[in-house]
């Protein structure tokens, strides 16, 4: 039996993920799933991803973009946060 908990995790990617389609990965590996967030680019180099969503969407998009990016990311720190109302679609912010 599937459950619908809503989850919410940041996740920090290091490595070479600026410049490489990164965000736009991130973004095509959630289609077809039921989630809301963004994905950005940071200052110092690394991508952050903040998406929240059914946890077996969430779950499953995290597997899907280290599978996809896994020579790019060195590192990814993950936070578990309360999810938040009223957000938008999964989308690149600028």
């Amino acid at each position: 039996m599937s459950t619908h908990k809503q989850i919410r995790k940041v996740v920090r990617y290091r490595g070479h993920v600026q410049g490489v389609g990164f965000r736009a990965n991130a973004i095509h590996q959630g289609r077809g799933l039921t989630i809301q967030g963004f994905v950005r680019n940071e200052p110092d180099g690394d991508v952050l991803m903040d998406v929240q969503g059914p946890q077996e969407d969430v779950l499953e998009l995290l597997k899907r973009v280290a599978n996809s990016m896994e020579r790019k990311i060195n590192d990814a720190f993950i936070d578990d946060r309360a999810p938040l109302p009223d957000r938008e679609k999964f989308s690149i912010h600028p």
